[in-house]
């Protein structure tokens, strides 16, 4: 089984101005995976991107920049799908094998090497197509409600109701936290990001499990990172 990783970082964000280059403790935000993927065990590394100072850094970080992101998918509305399914047509007009694609986007500063090995691991011994990472949610779902235009409110899922303390809950519920995606080639081809039937697991810490969407949590993670 060959795994190489894939970064995805398009130059435009409109949450927070080219986010991933946003300093977070002394660091731009894309360099924490940078970093933790050198200490991983993958050897072939690659950044999808259109931005030349993304694109500069990675270099220092010996990840690879040649293939050259189109601005047709680095807008806002394009799907991981569509951004690697290019992605394979590159690697495969450029004769580079591999089994697996380790999808590692910018925005979870705190997941770790340990993270990045482990889930490989799980896919290996699992022979899964593809896994992602999960952590437990920090808000179950019978705790969410939605709001109408008149201000009255409901319970988002209405078995919500029967419940009133979380140990009472029936179910444990997790997230998918965006820090790991591991797929199949053959999936990428398909437009796909897993398989649900052969699919595999890694549970993540919620204190490692933070992504960067905003400025708000750009400030949790940043007091994590110097606390941790």
């Amino acid at each position: 089984m060959k795994f190489i990783a894939a970064i995805p970082a398009r130059a435009g964000s409109k949450s927070i101005k080219k986010k991933n280059l946003y300093i977070l403790n002394k660091k731009p935000l894309i360099q924490y995976t940078f970093e933790q993927l050198n200490k991983s065990s993958i050897k072939e590394k690659y950044l999808v991107s259109n931005d030349l100072k993304i694109k500069k850094l990675a270099e220092k970080f010996d990840i690879c920049t040649d293939y050259i992101r189109p601005r047709k998918f680095s807008t806002s509305n394009t799907s991981l799908q569509e951004t690697f399914y290019h992605f394979n047509k590159w690697l495969t007009n450029n004769k580079i094998f591999y089994d697996y694609l380790l999808i590692l986007q910018p925005t979870s500063p705190l997941r770790n090497y340990q993270d990045i090995n482990l889930a490989i691991q799980i896919v290996k011994k699992g022979k899964f197509k593809s896994l992602f990472s999960i952590s437990e949610s920090i808000e179950h779902p019978y705790e969410t409600i939605s709001i109408d235009k008149t201000n009255r409110w409901r319970h988002t899922l209405s078995k919500a109701r029967l419940y009133y303390r979380r140990q009472d809950f029936d179910l444990k519920s997790f997230f998918i936290n965006g820090a790991i995606y591991i797929t199949h080639r053959e999936l990428i081809i398909k437009k796909k990001l897993y398989e649900k039937k052969n699919h595999g697991l890694l549970i993540m810490p919620k204190i490692r499990s933070i992504d960067v969407n905003d400025l708000a949590e750009a400030k949790i993670a940043e007091s994590l990172i110097k606390n941790i």
